[in-house]
């Protein structure tokens, strides 16, 4: 062991605490690895904080887009969410197949284009998809392409 003020002063300055104590490499290294292992709980909790909160908000916005499909006559069937990362959100609509192909179809998709620009943050970012069905909908198959959560609505 030697003292730190052997090991880290420099000729021009002197230690403000007293130069006796003494630190070992391993002192050092345990030092930085706690540091580390902090540093990276702390930046979990907070991406896993943002996350809820994304999803929290994604939840909302589907809320919203239910609300303005229903006042333009649309039957909206349901809305799933995937999540690619903590911060990138798709949002797919299915609509029933005479809707979708109707030509007022053309309004909703320049309302989520807006909607889309509008809700978009530095730390969230929207994708929302819009798809139609004839039949009963095959969840596994929308499970499968990441669209893990299904909107209550």
């Amino acid at each position: 062991m030697y003292p730190i003020s052997e090991i880290l002063a420099p000729e021009n300055w002197d230690f403000t605490s007293p130069k006796d104590k003494l630190f070992s490499s391993d002192h050092v290294i345990d030092a930085y690895l706690k540091g580390k292992n902090d540093g990276l709980e702390q930046g979990q909790k907070l991406i896993l904080d943002k996350l809820i909160i994304n999803i929290n908000k994604s939840g909302k916005y589907t809320s919203d887009i239910f609300k303005f499909l229903k006042s333009k006559k649309f039957t909206p069937i349901s809305a799933y969410l995937k999540i690619t990362s903590w911060d990138d959100f798709t949002i797919l609509f299915v609509l029933p197949e005479i809707e979708f192909i109707d030509k007022k179809i053309i309004s909703i998709y320049d309302y989520i284009s807006d909607f889309e620009t509008k809700v978009a943050e530095d730390l969230y970012y929207l994708q929302i998809i819009i798809c139609d069905s004839t039949d009963k909908i095959d969840e596994d198959y929308i499970k499968s392409d990441g669209f893990v959560l299904k909107h209550k609505m």
